[in-house]
């Protein structure tokens, strides 16, 4: 083998071993994830600085790679309230394509899964915040499960998702459906891949149009 077919075909191999290892994290993360903020607890009784009466405000989300409880947390460190993660018993694959299959297929089957203990009493709010990611057209299934749950009649419902590119994917219509008895308010839909700069002024110019900003 020459000298030159030797280079040529190692630099065929580097080349592959690149493409693989760039395949193998394209396969685990999706663009713009900013993570699981592990110091993001749930929070009791804060205060708001909006028109809304904060104890009387809930800020619940499902969120498995931290964008949409990135913006929770914005929207209740203004509304104020209780500031709530919505959980399933069973957990759920961390790696993307893993992910995207199992929740493929509770979509396709309706499966609708166990929630932990959320530890609330919906009967202490008047205004609820709901956040969640959109999977495969629509709400994640544990949301169908956290609606199946609780009562929102005579509830205001205030939706927020997070997205690749669907907008809000027809979810808020789905969720005046879902509970015909409440007030569903306009949302708030933001691209995944903005979540990884400052989201801060889309929420405030949201409340504000949304009449809560003092």
């Amino acid at each position: 083998m020459s000298k030159g077919l030797k280079i040529g075909l190692i630099i065929l191999i580097i080349v592959v071993i690149v493409g693989i290892v760039g395949f193998i994290i394209a396969r685990n993360f999706l663009p713009g994830n900013v993570g699981i903020d592990n110091n993001l607890t749930n929070e009791k009784g804060k205060e708001g600085n909006t028109t809304l009466d904060s104890s009387k405000v809930l800020v619940v989300y499902f969120s498995q790679s931290g964008n949409t409880g990135k913006l929770a947390k914005l929207i209740s460190d203004r509304v104020g309230g209780d500031f709530v993660r919505i959980e399933t018993v069973q957990t759920y694959p961390t790696e993307y394509n893993e992910l995207a299959d199992f929740a493929k297929n509770e979509r396709d089957n309706n499966i609708k899964p166990e929630l932990k203990n959320l530890d609330i009493n919906i009967d202490n709010y008047d205004t609820i915040f709901i956040g969640y990611p959109i999977w495969w057209y629509q709400m994640p299934m544990p949301m169908y499960t956290f609606f199946d749950t609780y009562d929102f009649d005579g509830k205001t419902i205030v939706p927020f998702n997070t997205h690749e590119g669907s907008g809000n994917g027809g979810t808020y219509e789905d969720i005046k459906k879902l509970e015909p008895n409440s007030t569903v308010l306009e949302g708030l839909p933001i691209r995944v891949g903005d979540m990884t700069s400052d989201q801060s002024s889309k929420v405030d110019n949201w409340l504000k149009e949304l009449g809560f900003n003092k």
